[in-house]
């Protein structure tokens, strides 16, 4: 690969590049370099051989470094690919590749987020130690679709503009300990929330919610130990000097949900607008992200 870690001499490059330090990288790459191993039952340089073919990456510490700068550094695959020295067609399969064999080892670390909870005892397992929980959604700006259909499901009212949509629930931690799958971006964050968790359940009893005005009709849906939501304002009815001040007091603590996202953002792949076609495939790189943010976090 052109370029490998001999060429991150500095701290500063290390984080622009991969968006960790050099020590985190190392560390990582421990696990990585397992989770290759117990996937393919072999190492990259033993597979390579085999197949008798010139291959550009030559250890599981060169995929790990392609996959974390395809992440942060959010290029095509043709300018990948020519800043790594392999064709476009090799940076997808690659990259594929490297997030399947990242998000075995950020689960083995237990920092990937869960994508889907099934009954109120694992949502308790997994928020037990938290009494206050954020939720939000967070849009993405995407290629606008051919397809006639899509581009109407994609299109969001708020962005006026194609997106794809996830909600995550994090804690005063700024961790992401859930992240929802995907949807087209005209779904309503509310629709989203009661898509994800089913009104007849029991989810939020134990806990304190802090919610955004795109969540008004919560409390008729679910029950909590208290909800914290802003007052809004109307045109026939403006807000008093004590809502003002709440709301602002208010947005002082939501503003972790805020952090939450810019910690996933610092991946490019996720804050320019996306190229990628397929929503299966951007969901994986939603995940490994979210994981990426958790394990700094830990460290």
């Amino acid at each position: 690969m052109k370029i490998t870690t001999a060429d991150l001499t500095q701290d500063r490059q290390w984080r622009a590049m991969i968006g960790m330090s050099e020590q985190q990288f190392y560390s990582l790459s421990d696990a990585f370099t397992k989770a290759y191993f117990n996937t393919y039952n072999n190492t990259l340089s033993q597979r390579k051989v085999e197949v008798n073919i010139t291959y550009c990456l030559q250890n599981e510490e060169d995929l790990l470094l392609f996959t974390l700068m395809s992440l942060k550094l959010g290029l095509t695959y043709d300018a990948l690919g020519v800043a790594c020295g392999m064709s476009a067609s090799n940076a997808v399969r690659n990259q594929k590749i490297g997030l399947a064999v990242l998000a075995t080892a950020l689960d083995h670390l237990g920092v990937m987020p869960k994508r889907k909870l099934l009954n109120t005892d694992d949502f308790k397992t997994l928020f037990g130690k938290h009494q206050d929980l954020f939720m939000d959604a967070t849009e993405q700006r995407i290629q606008r679709p051919q397809d006639k259909e899509f581009q109407k499901e994609t299109y969001s009212g708020k962005k006026k503009a194609n997106t794809l949509k996830a909600m995550i629930i994090t804690t005063f931690l700024k961790t992401i300990p859930y992240i929802s799958h995907c949807c087209e971006g005209k779904r309503h964050d509310f629709s989203l929330l009661k898509n994800e968790f089913e009104s007849d359940k029991y989810w939020f009893n134990d806990f304190n919610i802090y919610l955004d005005l795109a969540y008004i009709g919560f409390s008729d849906k679910y029950q909590c130990q208290n909800l914290f939501i802003p007052h809004k304002k109307s045109k026939n009815k403006p807000l008093t000097e004590n809502q003002k001040e709440e709301n602002k007091q208010l947005s002082s603590k939501r503003v972790i949900v805020e952090h939450s996202f810019a910690g996933l953002k610092r991946f490019r792949i996720l804050s320019d607008r996306l190229r990628l076609h397929r929503i299966d495939f951007y969901d994986d790189i939603l995940g490994v992200c979210a994981g990426l943010w958790n394990l700094y976090l830990a460290n």
